[in-house]
């Protein structure tokens, strides 16, 4: 059950402040890397590194794959906040509480938010190993962050979501795969709640509603990162395809693909950092 505004309010600015009061500059891009994708660190010089169980108030996951802390550093010129390891509702982590750290990061001043993660291709074009740039996406955990009285200083009560992910950035992701000569495939993202990975016949239904991949996570985040005015770019690796495939699924394969397509994602988000 959520907690009364006021005292989420007074979580979201004592975490703010705690982070404030370690850092020497404030982020004002942030990037959160998904399973398997804990190198994605190396893409700042890093300052400083606080790790979750350590931060007032932060959700602390349980996933294998996942770092577990906040990397602040430098990118060129900018300041660039990374959170190493996320959290899913399938943990049994609510929503509100599970894009608390998004409040804070917006709180930090930070005005652009890229998401990555890792996800079963529903597309026959797309295999494991490809990078998708997601241009849209489905909500079907059915859980929205929103949900609750509305801080109307931190966002409005209705926020527009018809261009979820910045038109702008998508243009800046796609000249950077060109100029790195990165393949870069585009589609729907669609979240489900997980933890349990699909059936065939929610394949079969996921890709009749016109989604390309699905994962378990991202979609909070966005929701609470446009509510609070970010513009928001989004990645996924695909891990494995579930319309080729007759094998069970393991989430060690998942983190050893995501892996190994860990380096052609960090060559295609440095140029984006470059470019912000």
């Amino acid at each position: 059950m959520m907690p009364d505004m006021q005292s989420y309010v007074r979580a979201v600015e004592e975490c703010a402040e705690f982070i404030r009061s370690k850092i020497p500059t404030r982020p004002t891009v942030a990037l959160i890397a998904g399973s398997g994708q804990g190198g994605l660190a190396n893409l700042v010089e890093k300052e400083t590194e606080l790790p979750y169980h350590a931060i007032p108030h932060f959700p602390v996951g349980t996933i294998r794959g996942h770092r577990g802390a906040l990397i602040i550093g430098r990118a060129g010129e900018k300041t660039v906040a990374i959170l190493s390891g996320r959290w899913h509702l399938y943990e049994g982590i609510e929503s509100w509480n599970l894009v608390l750290p998004i409040r804070v990061l917006a709180m930090l001043g930070v005005k652009v938010m890229i998401v990555t993660n890792s996800a079963g291709g529903l597309h026959p074009d797309l295999i494991p190993g490809d990078i998708m740039l997601i241009t849209d996406h489905l909500n079907f955990t059915f859980r929205n962050p929103l949900i609750g009285p509305n801080l109307d200083r931190w966002g409005p009560q209705f926020p527009d979501m018809s261009s979820p992910y910045s038109r702008d950035l998508q243009n800046l992701a796609r000249q950077s795969a060109v100029e790195e000569r990165i393949p870069l495939k585009e589609g729907v993202y669609v979240a489900n709640l997980g933890p349990s990975y699909e059936t065939h016949a929610e394949v079969h239904l996921l890709r009749l509603a016109g989604a390309h991949a699905v994962g378990m996570s991202t979609v909070p985040e966005v929701l609470a990162a446009v509510h609070a005015g970010m513009k928001t770019l989004g990645f996924s690796i695909i891990t494995n395809s579930l319309v080729r495939r007759e094998a069970p699924l393991t989430h060690e394969e998942v983190l050893a693909t995501a892996k190994q397509a860990e380096q052609k994602l960090s060559a295609l988000i440095r140029p984006i950092l470059r470019l912000l």
